[in-house]
């Protein structure tokens, strides 16, 4: 594969993340667009620039210069191996479960064209609830005079939350050595603009549904973007449950990347990495209300937080801390 041809696939699995339902829930749930149209725009412009530049930007721009320690490795695989587990916990019943299924099956010979259909759903469902809700933009209902949540307190960290399993991807076109602008075009194209438009969308959406439909004792949540006139629609539904392959399929190709680094008795450490990640996914299922709602356990909140305090090291390792030692600089190859 040229290198033109893996930058655009490796472009699209991270857009695969916001063009999700993994990302609509934990970002479209929590906003209000309609009634507070100012912060949410403060609020969506300011985590999608952080959110490229530490899950992105940084940990590219490092990957091109120094070698990665193997204990964030360790950290990295650790994450995504428990994320795959809660993948298909959080799905709806046994959809969830086939999803990250299909893609654990498919990813190897097939993975673009399932990225590439997922995304095309991902795009479609958004359009679908967009029109659906349309009229609920500027509507009122009594229910909303009070006890809103902010913007700032889950929307926004939830757009980080999100974005945190890029950075694997972000590392393998690091690793490739390119232009700065290659980085940053990437960047801009695989974070920040599918941030920018799908969650948008997405918000906009839900607001909109859940001020035609919501009532108190109802949780809030990306289904009001899928209700139909009179209930939810059931095909949306299991639509928005196949968009769970998008971040399966960057699941595994992160893992890919990262077990190609670990050889013989390094590899090995990835076991009782992997058993503790499903030991600890299986115990955040089966506990009641242990986050699979917000398609993200307690565990991944944490780990996905780590994730962006690595990036925004990453990129003061870069930005003030000299090439020494054996972390050589890679100098683009001539050819």
């Amino acid at each position: 594969m040229s290198r033109l041809s893996e930058w655009r696939w490796l472009v699209a699995l991270e857009a695969g993340l916001f063009f999700s339902v993994v990302c609509w829930e934990t970002t479209a749930s929590w906003a209000a667009p309609t009634y507070e149209p100012v912060p949410f725009a403060l609020a969506l412009l300011a985590a999608a620039a952080v959110g490229m530049l530490t899950c992105h930007v940084a940990p590219a721009f490092y990957a091109s210069r120094f070698a990665v320690p193997g204990w964030v490795m360790a950290w990295l695989a650790f994450g995504y191996l428990e994320w795959l587990w809660g993948l298909a916990g959080a799905g709806w019943d046994v959809l969830g479960w086939f999803a990250v299924g299909g893609a654990v099956v498919c990813w190897r010979a097939a993975w673009r064209w399932v990225l590439g259909a997922s995304l095309v759903v991902g795009i479609g469902v958004l359009g679908w609830a967009l029109q659906a809700q349309w009229r609920g933009i500027g509507a009122m209902n009594p229910y909303y005079s009070s006890g809103r949540e902010t913007v700032f307190e889950y929307f926004t960290p939830g757009v980080l939350l999100a974005a945190a399993p890029a950075m694997v991807i972000a590392w393998r076109i690091g690793k490739t050595r390119p232009e700065a602008k290659t980085i940053w075009w990437s960047g801009i194209l695989g974070v920040w603009l599918p941030v920018l438009v799908a969650v948008a969308v997405a918000s906009v959406a839900t607001d909109a549904g859940a001020t035609l439909h919501w009532h108190p004792s109802l949780f809030r949540g990306f289904y009001w973007a899928l209700q139909g006139v009179e209930r939810l629609n059931e095909t949306a539904l299991a639509l928005a449950t196949g968009t769970l392959l998008a971040p399966a399929i960057l699941s595994l190709n992160a893992l890919r990347e990262l077990n190609s680094a670990w050889t013989g008795r390094r590899a090995m450490l990835l076991v009782p990495v992997g058993l503790w990640a499903a030991a600890l996914a299986i115990s955040q299922s089966i506990e009641p209300g242990a986050g699979a709602r917000y398609f993200f356990s307690t565990i991944h909140v944490w780990w996905a937080w780590g994730v962006v305090a690595l990036g925004a090291a990453a990129g003061l390792r870069v930005l003030f801390l000299p090439v020494s030692g054996k972390m050589e600089y890679h100098r683009r190859d001539s050819a």
